[in-house]
C-alpha cells in the first residue's frame, strides 16, 4: 500500500482517494452538537448557515480539502519533506475529520488554515533578504484574523515567536510591526462593532474558555487511547527520522521541526485541558503529525512492511473511532 501511494503517478492518487473515501464512508450527521464556544464572528457565520446543514457540511469538508492541498503544496515548496507525493494530503484529511462534527465548519479548521499561512510566512523569512517587514505584517495580520475566528489562537502566539527566532534573526522593529498589525485587525473589528452598536459583543472575543486545573479524560473511549498511542509513537519515530535519518530535507526545515513539535504540544494542551471544544480541537494536532509522518512514510529507505502495518492500523483505528464514539 505504501509503495502505491508513494508513487507519484495517477495510480497513487487514486489509491489515496479510495482510502480517504473508505475511511469516511460511515459518516452520519451529528444530531446533537456538544456545547461549543464560538467567537462572535464565527457565531454569526454559523447562524447564517443554520438553515442550510447541507451547505455547512459541504463548506466544512471543502475547507478541509483545501487545507490538505495547501499543506501539501507548502511542504513541497519549502522542501520540508524529502519526496513529493500525495501522502501529506491523505494524512491531513484522514486525521482532520476523524469526528463527524469536524465535517461541519468549525473554529479549529479556521485556526489550522491560518496556522498554515503563518508557517508559510515564517519559512519565507529566511529568504526575504534584508527587508522582511511585509512578511512580519502578514504574520501579525493572520494572527489577528485567527483570533477573530478561534479563541484558541492566543495559545499559539508564543510558538510563532519561537518559529521566527529559529528561522531568522529578527529585530525589535519587525516584532513591533507584527504586533501592531495584530492590534490593527482587532481595532478595525472593534470600530465596526462599535458603529453597529454591538461593542459589548466584541468584548466576547476576549472571554476565553477557562482552563481546567485537573486533566479530565473520561470523555474518551478506550479505543481512542490505543489510536492516540499509535499516533504518539508515530510522531516520535517520525521526528527522530526527520532530524537524523532523512537525507533530502533542508537544514532550515530540520531546525523548524522543533516548532512542529511545539505546535503538537500546544494542540494537545488545548485538547486535554479544554473539554468544551474537544471534538473540534482534535484537528489542532494534525498539522505537525502530517508533516513528520509524511516524511517518514514516503522515505524510500526503511522497512516498508512495518510502514504498511502502521499505516493500516491508523486507518482502521480512525475508522473504528468514527463508528463508535
Amino acid at each position: 500500500m505504501i509503495q502505491l501511494i508513494r508513487n507519484k503517478q495517477l495510480g497513487g492518487v487514486i489509491i489515496g482517494l479510495i482510502i480517504l473515501v473508505f475511511s469516511k464512508i460511515f459518516f452520519s450527521r451529528a444530531p446533537d452538537f456538544p456545547f461549543v464556544t464560538y467567537t462572535p464572528l464565527f457565531s454569526s457565520l454559523k447562524n447564517g448557515l443554520e438553515n442550510y446543514p447541507g451547505l455547512d457540511i459541504f463548506l466544512g469538508l471543502t475547507f478541509v480539502l483545501i487545507q490538505g492541498g495547501l499543506l501539501t503544496f507548502l511542504l513541497n515548496y519549502h522542501k520540508v519533506i524529502s519526496e513529493r507525493s500525495f501522502f501529506p494530503f491523505i494524512i491531513y484529511v484522514l486525521l482532520a475529520v476523524v469526528y463527524n462534527e469536524q465535517f461541519y465548519l468549525n473554529p479549529a479548521s479556521f485556526l489550522n488554515f491560518f496556522i498554515l499561512l503563518i508557517i508559510d510566512r515564517i519559512l519565507r523569512l529566511q529568504e526575504a533578504g534584508i527587508k522582511p517587514g511585509n512578511l512580519f505584517l502578514d504574520i501579525g495580520t493572520l494572527l489577528g484574523l485567527a483570533i477573530l475566528f478561534s479563541k484558541e489562537a492566543i495559545f499559539y502566539i508564543p510558538v510563532v515567536f519561537i518559529g521566527i527566532a529559529i528561522v531568522r534573526a529578527y529585530s525589535i522593529a519587525n516584532l513591533i510591526k507584527m504586533m501592531l498589525s495584530v492590534f490593527m485587525v482587532l481595532f478595525i473589528t472593534a470600530c465596526i462593532y462599535y458603529l453597529m452598536g454591538d461593542f459589548e459583543e466584541f468584548q466576547l472575543f476576549f472571554r476565553f474558555i477557562p482552563i481546567d486545573v485537573a486533566i479530565t479524560l473520561n470523555h474518551w473511549q478506550p479505543r481512542f487511547y490505543l489510536l492516540f498511542g499509535i499516533l504518539l509513537l508515530l510522531s516520535v519515530v517520525s521526528f527522530i527520522h526527520f532530524q537524523f535519518n532523512s537525507t533530502k530535507v533542508r537544514n532550515k526545515s530540520r531546525r523548524f521541526a522543533g516548532v512542529f513539535g511545539l505546535l503538537w504540544a500546544v494542540g494537545l494542551f488545548i485538547v486535554i485541558f479544554q473539554e468544551l471544544n474537544l471534538w473540534y480541537n482534535m484537528a489542532l494536532t494534525v498539522i505537525p503529525i502530517t508533516v513528520l509522518s509524511s516524511n517518514y512514510f514516503q522515505e524510500e529507505m526503511g522497512w516498508d512492511s512495518v510502514k504498511n502495518i502502521l499505516f493500516t492500523m491508523i486507518v482502521l483505528g480512525l475508522w473504528s473511532v468514527q463508528m463508535n464514539y
